[in-house]
C-alpha cells in the first residue's frame, strides 16, 4: 500500500466512505474490487465516494480507483483499531455535549441555506427555505444524527492520535529547519526575482513569499477625503486626455492637459486649509505619524503593521493607484524622511512620506517563520509516524484486492477520458452562445432554485469553511 497522510475527513467525506459492507454476492457489470475481513466492496461503493475524495484533494483524477480503495481501506483499519482501544466509548455528559454541537451546526447549516436562498425576507418564505434545506440535506445523508456521528468519530480519530504520538519523541533539528527555508527561499527568487507583476499578485491573494524583488520603498501616507463631483470631474478630465494621446484621431492634447491640470488644482485648492497646514506642522518638526492621526483617512494606516512597515510600493507596482505610485517615486522622494508634493488620486489627495527602503533579497529566517517552518516539519514526522502505524496495523487484516478488475476499470477510464475531453470541447463551442442565452434567461426567470436542480457543488460550498484563496482589501489606499 502507497503511503498517505493521514487527516481527519470533513462531514462529507465521512458519511461518503461510511459504506454498507456487502455480502460476497455480486453483479456482472457491479464488480467486487476489494474485501477486508471477509466483508466485500463494490465498483458502486467506491464509485460513491469518489466524487468527494476527489473534491476534498485526496485524488489525482476522477479515475484514480486505487488511491479512493486505500482510502477506505484506511478507515476501516482506523475504525477497527478506535474499537479495540475503547477509543469511541463516552460519558452520558461527554456524549450531551456532542448532541449539543451536533444540534448547534444542523441549526447553522439550514440557516445558512435559508439565507443563500432569501428573496422575500418573511416569515412563510424562511419557513419554507427551511423546510427544503433540511430535505435537501437528508437526501445527502445529513442529519443531526450523522453530524453526531462524524463528531464523535473525528473526535475519537484525534485520541487515536493523541495515543499513537503520545508514544513518540518528534524533534525537529535546525539543519532541517534552515533546508525548509533554503528550499523554498530559492523557489520565490526563482518566480519573483526582476518580476514586480508576479511576486504583487501572489501577495495580493495571501501567499507568503521569502524573497522581496529590490527596488521597494516603504511608504506612509496622509489621505484627505475630497469632494466627489470635484474628484470626479478631474478624473473625467485626466481620462480624456490619457484617451487622446492613444486615440488615432488624435486631438487637441494640449487643451486636454491644461483642462485636466485645472481640475486637478481645484481638487487640491478644496482643501488647501488642512495641506498648509499639514506642510507647515512638518516644518516646524511634528511627526509625520501623528499627522496621520489628526487628518488620515485611510484605516490601512491605523493598522500597527503598516504604521510601522509602511506599504510596499515599487516603481513598477501594480497594487496601488498610479497617482500614489507616481508620488511614491517623485523628484523630492530622495531618500527616507522625505515628503512628497500632494498628488490626486481615485481616492482623494495623498501626502506621502518616504519611511524606509525595502531590502530586496531573501528575507531574514525570524522568530515566526522558524515557528512556522517547525510546526510543518513536526506535522509531517506525525503524519509518518501515524501513516507508518496504520500501515502496520494492516497486518492485523484480512484484505484482498480484485486487481484485475481495478486495472481493467483503470484502462477503460483513462480510454474514455480523452474522448469524453474532446466532446465536451465540441459542445462548448457548439452551444457557447445558446447556453449564455439560457443562463440569462433561466437567471431572469428563477431567483431559487429548485430543491432538485442544487449541484453537488453547491452544496459543498454551504458547508466549506474557507476560501481558497482570500484578496487582502486593506492592500491598496482606503476609498
Amino acid at each position: 500500500m502507497k503511503k498517505h497522510a493521514i487527516r481527519v475527513i470533513s462531514l462529507a467525506l465521512a458519511l461518503l466512505l461510511a459504506l454498507p459492507a456487502l455480502s460476497l454476492a455480486q453483479e456482472a457489470d457491479d464488480p467486487i474490487l476489494f474485501t477486508i475481513d471477509g466483508t466485500a466492496y463494490t465498483k458502486s461503493q467506491v464509485d460513491a465516494s469518489m466524487d468527494s475524495l476527489l473534491s476534498n484533494g485526496y485524488l489525482d483524477s476522477e479515475y484514480d480507483y486505487e488511491t479512493a480503495i486505500e482510502y477506505i481501506i484506511n478507515d476501516r483499519v482506523i475504525e477497527a483499531k478506535i474499537a479495540e482501544l475503547g477509543l469511541d466509548q463516552y460519558t452520558d455528559e461527554e456524549k450531551a455535549a456532542f448532541t449539543a454541537d451536533a444540534q448547534e451546526e444542523w441549526d447553522e447549516l439550514i440557516d445558512d441555506y435559508v439565507n443563500y436562498y432569501l428573496t422575500e425576507d418573511s416569515e412563510e418564505a424562511r419557513a419554507e427555505l427551511k423546510q427544503n434545506g433540511e430535505a435537501l440535506y437528508a437526501s445527502y445523508g445529513y442529519s443531526v444524527g450523522a453530524i453526531l456521528d462524524n463528531l464523535m468519530m473525528q473526535d475519537s480519530y484525534e485520541r487515536l492520535q493523541e495515543y499513537i504520538l503520545g508514544q513518540q519523541n518528534v524533534t525537529v533539528g535546525e539543519d532541517e529547519i534552515r533546508a525548509i527555508f533554503d528550499e523554498y527561499a530559492q523557489q520565490d527568487k526563482e518566480l519573483y526575482e526582476g518580476n514586480v507583476y508576479m511576486y504583487e499578485l501572489y501577495k495580493n491573494y495571501g501567499q507568503e513569499s521569502w524573497y522581496i524583488p529590490d527596488g521597494y520603498r516603504g511608504i506612509l501616507h496622509i489621505l484627505i477625503s475630497v469632494d466627489e463631483e470635484l474628484l470626479a470631474a478631474y478624473q473625467d478630465a485626466q481620462n480624456a486626455y490619457e484617451e487622446s494621446l492613444s486615440s488615432e484621431e488624435g486631438g487637441d492634447s494640449a487643451a486636454l492637459l491644461a483642462a485636466a491640470d485645472a481640475a486637478r488644482q481645484a481638487v487640491l485648492d478644496s482643501e488647501k486649509a488642512a495641506i498648509d497646514d499639514i506642510y507647515a506642522r512638518l516644518e516646524k518638526g511634528e511627526s509625520f505619524e501623528s499627522l496621520i492621526a489628526l487628518y488620515g483617512e485611510d484605516d490601512g494606516m491605523k493598522d500597527e503593521v503598516y504604521l510601522k512597515n509602511g506599504y510596499e510600493v515599487h516603481r513598477d507596482s501594480i497594487m496601488w493607484d498610479a497617482a500614489f505610485t507616481a508620488g511614491a517615486f517623485q523628484e523630492k522622494m530622495q531618500k527616507p524622511g522625505d515628503v512628497s508634493d500632494p498628488v490626486v488620486g481615485s481616492f482623494g489627495i495623498h501626502i506621502l512620506y518616504y519611511l524606509r527602503d525595502i531590502p530586496g533579497g531573501v528575507v531574514e529566517l525570524d522568530d515566526e517563520i522558524h515557528g512556522e517552518i517547525q510546526e510543518y516539519l513536526e506535522s509531517v514526522k506525525q503524519n509518518e509516524i501515524f501513516s507508518n502505524a496504520v500501515e502496520s496495523w494492516e497486518a492485523e487484516h484480512s484484505i484482498q484486492l480484485n486487481t484485475e478488475a481495478i486495472e481493467a476499470l483503470q484502462a477503460l477510464a483513462e480510454a474514455a477520458e480523452p474522448a469524453a475531453d474532446d466532446a465536451e470541447d465540441v459542445d462548448q463551442d457548439e452551444d457557447f452562445d445558446e447556453e449564455d442565452a439560457a443562463d440569462d434567461a433561466e437567471d431572469d426567470d428563477e431567483d431559487v432554485e429548485d430543491l432538485g436542480e442544487i449541484s453537488w457543488e453547491e452544496l459543498m460550498s454551504l458547508l466549506s469553511e474557507d476560501a481558497l484563496f482570500e484578496v487582502e482589501e486593506d492592500a491598496v489606499p482606503e476609498e
